[in-house]
């Protein structure tokens, strides 16, 4: 029992450390000897754990993979409509992404591996999967419009809130991630929901954006 404790506590310094040598230099120059030194272990107790960089890269996707689906599922609420369930559950992520460093590290590997890792390319597909439950059970209570794809909605949320993040990761290093989500679902629910739950959804929107602190960029 003690030995497995110790096990898994070096584990996690190694995936602690490489999440921090990622979020703060990138992937591509953060070396294995980086994490070791960082982690302060021996290259032995390195490869106990993980064959490669790639396999470190991969433990941190599937973690932070875990940890986002988290707080979105966690977000909704049975007797919520769909639609505020998937707004309020995207400013949930938003938050858990400037917060959680795995959560952090592991959009950047997902940007950086993309198809070419399969537990990356597997994380797009879950994703997405959570999204389109969510859509179909707006079309089921009659919010989304009837003249726009269920298909097409799902792929533009999933694109669109992938491409904030790139772009709050790029310009703002994360920290104006709830602005950029709540500037996309302000042109998007008007595009997607029915003209009768509109006014609805741009006033929890409204609620929602009013949490962003001003002192924020």
């Amino acid at each position: 029992m003690v030995r497995q404790a110790r096990s898994e506590a070096t584990r996690r310094r190694i995936i602690d450390s490489a999440v921090d040598l990622i979020n703060e230099i990138g992937y591509p120059a953060s070396g294995l000897a980086d994490i070791i030194e960082r982690a302060e272990l021996t290259k032995g107790a390195l490869y106990y754990h993980f064959e490669s960089k790639e396999a470190v890269a991969t433990a941190i996707i599937e973690e932070g993979k875990d940890t986002i689906l988290g707080a979105f599922r966690a977000a909704g609420r049975p007797s919520s409509p769909a639609i505020e369930n998937i707004v309020h559950g995207l400013f949930v992520v938003a938050e858990t992404i400037m917060a959680d460093g795995v959560a952090q590290a592991s959009c950047r590997l997902l940007r950086t591996f993309g198809g070419f890792n399969p537990t990356a390319k597997a994380a797009y597909g879950v994703l997405r999967h959570e999204l389109a439950e969510g859509v179909t059970s707006a079309v089921e209570q009659g919010d989304l419009r009837s003249d726009v794809d269920a298909e097409a909605v799902v792929a533009t949320v999933l694109a669109s809130t992938l491409g904030a993040e790139l772009v709050s990761s790029a310009l703002a290093d994360g920290r104006d991630l709830r602005r950029r989500f709540a500037l996309n679902l302000e042109i998007l629910l008007p595009a997607i929901v029915t003209e009768q739950s509109l006014g609805y959804y741009r006033e929890f929107l409204a609620r929602q954006s009013m949490r962003i602190s001003p002192s924020k960029p």
